[in-house]
């Protein structure tokens, strides 16, 4: 892939997105994602010639950039150190970009899920533990706020705002974010939570081979959230105790006896 030389020039070149080179470093290096999807999803007649890995590329580009419309990507077609610093060789127009994904979105998928464990082991990234031991990972639900908006999926979250309720996992004190699961505003935190956990345990254990421990908010207070922990080995965990069922002053009695 093409490389970025840092020297002093007489020749002027600006660009406020210097970061690019690193994110197309991060994309074409450490990840096997545009290759994988160029096997996968060859050029064929109706793609006007652009495969799958360029699209990817683009839109990862445009993402770095904080820009999540499809329409973002027009404004790059002509943008030179956009296409040198992700590799590129041609940049898709909004329809094709959109279409595409619309094709290929579910077989996509997979790939996609797969680079990002991909990206932390050959960039040989740090995931330093706790005092104990432990690497921690942390898994929560965050509200979105679409209000005032047609998306599908949209509904009322816990926070009494009408969006979405991600959840994510994140692995070590670095953060390392193993999965994000859009869900509908208005499903529960524990609703097909323990599916989502499975996954990202599989995942952590390819990054390390450490103890685990697995921090969750009351949400995930459940019964069977704690036997499906207390059976993996070299796990531990902390859940936040939910008392809304509970009666405070029997806890009470038992704690200051």
């Amino acid at each position: 892939m093409k490389r970025f030389i840092i020297e002093q020039s007489s020749k002027e070149f600006y660009t406020s997105h210097s970061g690019l080179a690193l994110v197309g470093l991060g994309i074409n290096r450490y990840s096997g994602l545009p290759s994988a999807s160029h096997n996968a999803f060859p050029v064929t007649k109706g793609t006007n010639g652009i495969g799958l890995d360029n699209i990817l590329r683009s839109y990862l580009g445009i993402l770095s950039l904080g820009k999540t419309d499809y329409e973002a990507v027009t404004d790059k077609k002509n943008d030179d150190y956009f296409k040198h610093a992700l590799r590129i060789k041609r940049v898709p127009s909004a329809e094709t970009l959109r279409q595409r994904f619309d094709e290929v979105s579910e077989k996509l998928l997979p790939l996609v899920d797969k680079s990002s464990t991909e990206f932390i082991n050959n960039s040989n990234a740090l995931i330093t533990p706790l005092k104990t031991g432990h690497v921690p990972l942390d898994c929560d639900v965050f509200p979105m706020d679409n209000s005032q908006t047609k998306k599908e999926g949209v509904s009322r979250t816990y926070k009494g705002t009408d969006g979405y309720t991600p959840i994510g996992a994140y692995l070590g004190q670095e953060g390392w974010c193993l999965e994000l699961e859009l869900r509908e505003g208005k499903q529960h935190s524990q609703c097909n939570f323990l599916p989502f956990l499975d996954r990202v345990m599989v995942k952590a254990r390819t990054l390390t081979p450490r103890k685990i421990l697995v921090r969750l908010d009351s949400a995930h207070d459940p019964l069977d959230t704690r036997v499906n922990l207390a059976g993996r080995k070299k796990v531990s965990y902390i859940i936040k105790w939910n008392p809304r069922k509970e009666d405070l002053n029997k806890w009470a009695q038992k704690i200051f006896a």
